[in-house]
């Protein structure tokens, strides 16, 4: 018998198209719609992205050129960091191909690109030994730029160049109980001595090659990319984000151009080694940069901004031209010109409450130069009286008027801590009086000086603020009145014994002229056990033992009233 088949319900095979090979392209080429791709480029950086402020890592970032100079940002889950992070090494070059596309994230935006790529586990890496890839990547803002830049809130970071002008050592700020902050403030200086800060954090800030540095010959060229813009204490700052690497004399143009300007410039003015921080010891701070006035005189004041120097220097005369005192808005601590009224810092109808303030110029000299400084209040202290004492005893309260007590002051000598004055033109520098260090405090105070800012505080938050519970009484300070402190103690235990024992705590508290028992307590114990309480010596809270004694007490109390109340019943009952 023959075999036959129905020709209709054969099946046909349908063939497959074959996939198509991937086409090399430049990263301008790159289309989101378009998978047909692959790409050469070289890892010029690489980070860990992170989630501010909290600092937790969200996933893996880097950067990439390609033959052209043109840049990309490569983004990958957390879970492929490990894997990326030893597939794409620094510096190499790789063919890679099976990537994806996202929008770019206006947080944290490294370049002016509206997409960024996607790498996963499709993602195909293969090395390559092409060598004719750039090693660099910046687009430079200048000086003048940053302003507009700080005010339009532009999403791109910011890249910068410049002189180191000085490195400061690691700070830490905080405590276990809250959180821990380390920075490291390096201060960048242009060819118009505007020094810019640029502050390194936490990890960062430790990792900085110091040794390096001190070791590379003067001057030092540092580039830096992907800062955050911010300002703070009236300065701009570049502020360090994950993102973030620096270059110390990075081989491009503008390396060069800033070192042969130095060279050309370079007529022989000083270079200081100054330091930034402050001292705890009096007699080190006391002589902390001690510098000449000839030698301050010859130094353009942009580049030492914030820098303290002390001087021990000879008062020659009080500069008759400038008013002495002036008033100042207690509110913005603005001036008051003319005694005109700022209505814009209080609401209306009440009454503003001007300050007074010195502001006399005197002409300071230690031998090698002859240097005008400011003096303001209360920067004055441990020169002359207050300036509202004063003005008491000065018939002429006229500004343009010096008092002889001022006059008094020309040639006395003293040991003065001050800083330069914002350039205000032509002319020589001028100082602005900061401490008069004649004569060491009784408490030396200490460091009160804050971190920059706090890294990476979206949007455009100057610093991290730190929220936490109020304490159940106010601390005692130097401030406080000595009774202020058992006044609220006393109060506190009142309420507590009052919430226990209602009843009895209200005829404690009616009873006319009848002490408390915190307060027997305190007449009879000896003066002497419990210091004043100032800053150093914290008020104690009340101890187990001060509660034993109040319990122990307030039982008596409460045993008597009982007997009473039991005498009574027991008359009342025999009457009838």
């Amino acid at each position: 018998m023959e075999l036959t088949g129905d020709v209709d319900t054969t099946s046909k095979a349908i063939a497959e198209p074959p996939i198509s090979q991937r086409a090399f392209a430049y990263f301008t080429g790159l289309n989101p719609t378009d998978n047909t791709k692959f790409i050469e480029a070289r890892v010029y950086r690489k980070w860990i992205a992170m989630k501010v402020p909290s600092l937790i890592a969200t996933g893996f970032s880097c950067m990439l050129l390609d033959k052209k100079g043109s840049a990309i940002q490569a983004n990958a889950d957390l879970k492929e960091k490990d894997r990326f992070d030893h597939d794409l090494q620094l510096n190499c070059v790789y063919r890679i191909q099976g990537f994806g596309f996202e929008k770019t994230d206006n947080w944290g935006k490294t370049l002016d690109n509206d997409f960024t790529l996607c790498f996963g586990k499709h993602t195909r890496t293969d090395p390559l030994t092409d060598n004719d890839f750039p090693y660099h990547y910046f687009n430079f803002a200048a000086y003048n730029e940053l302003g507009g830049r700080l005010e339009k809130k532009n999403p791109i970071l910011t890249d910068y160049i410049g002189y180191v002008h000085n490195v400061e050592k690691v700070k830490e700020y905080g405590s276990a109980t809250s959180s821990k902050i380390k920075l490291r403030n390096i201060a960048i200086r242009n060819l118009n001595n505007n020094v810019v800060l640029f502050t390194l954090w936490n990890e960062q800030a430790d990792s900085f090659k110091e040794e390096e540095y001190t070791q590379m010959r003067q001057p030092v060229i540092l580039a830096v990319s992907s800062c955050y813009l911010k300002r703070y204490g009236g300065q701009i700052q570049l502020s360090a984000t994950s993102a973030t690497s620096y270059y110390f004399n990075p081989p491009i143009e503008e390396t060069s151009e800033l070192l042969a300007a130095y060279n050309e410039n370079n007529t022989g003015f000083p270079q200081l080694e100054v330091q930034t921080e402050r001292l705890t010891d009096w007699e080190k701070e006391k002589n902390r940069n001690r510098v000449p006035l000839g030698t301050l005189l010859q130094i353009d004041p942009n580049t030492q901004q914030r820098v303290l120097f002390t001087q021990d220097a000879m008062i020659l005369r009080v500069d008759t031209t400038y008013d002495w005192y002036y008033q100042k808005c207690d509110e913005c601590g603005g001036k008051l010109d003319y005694g005109y009224i700022h209505g814009h810092c209080h609401p209306y109808g009440t009454q503003s409450k001007p300050q007074n303030s010195y502001s006399f110029r005197v002409i300071i000299t230690d031998g090698t130069g002859n240097a005008t400084m400011t003096c303001f209040s209360p920067q004055t202290e441990g020169l002359i009286k207050d300036v509202n004492t004063l003005l008491e005893e000065v018939d002429n309260k006229d500004p343009a008027v010096i008092p002889p007590q001022l006059l008094a002051l020309q040639n006395t000598k003293h040991v003065f801590q001050f800083r330069f004055a914002k350039p205000a033109g032509k002319g020589p520098p001028t100082l602005v009086l900061q401490k008069v260090m004649d004569n060491p405090p009784t408490i030396l105070p200490a460091s009160t000086e804050g971190p920059s800012s706090l890294p990476n505080t979206p949007p455009t938050t100057h610093t991290l603020s730190q929220t936490s519970p109020p304490p159940a009484t106010p601390t005692a300070t130097q401030d406080t009145p000595a009774g202020i402190a058992s006044e609220a103690r006393s109060s506190t235990k009142f309420a507590i014994r009052k919430e226990l024992f209602p009843i009895t705590a209200n005829k404690e508290s009616n009873l006319p002229g009848s002490p408390t028992i915190e307060q027997t307590l305190l007449q009879t114990g000896p003066q002497s056990a419990t210091a004043a309480p100032t800053q150093e010596v914290p008020q104690p809270s009340p101890s187990n033992e001060d509660y034993s004694t109040i319990s122990t007490s307030r039982k008596q109390l409460l045993t008597k009233t009982a007997d009473k109340e039991s005498d009574a019943e027991a008359k009342k009952q025999k009457r009838e």
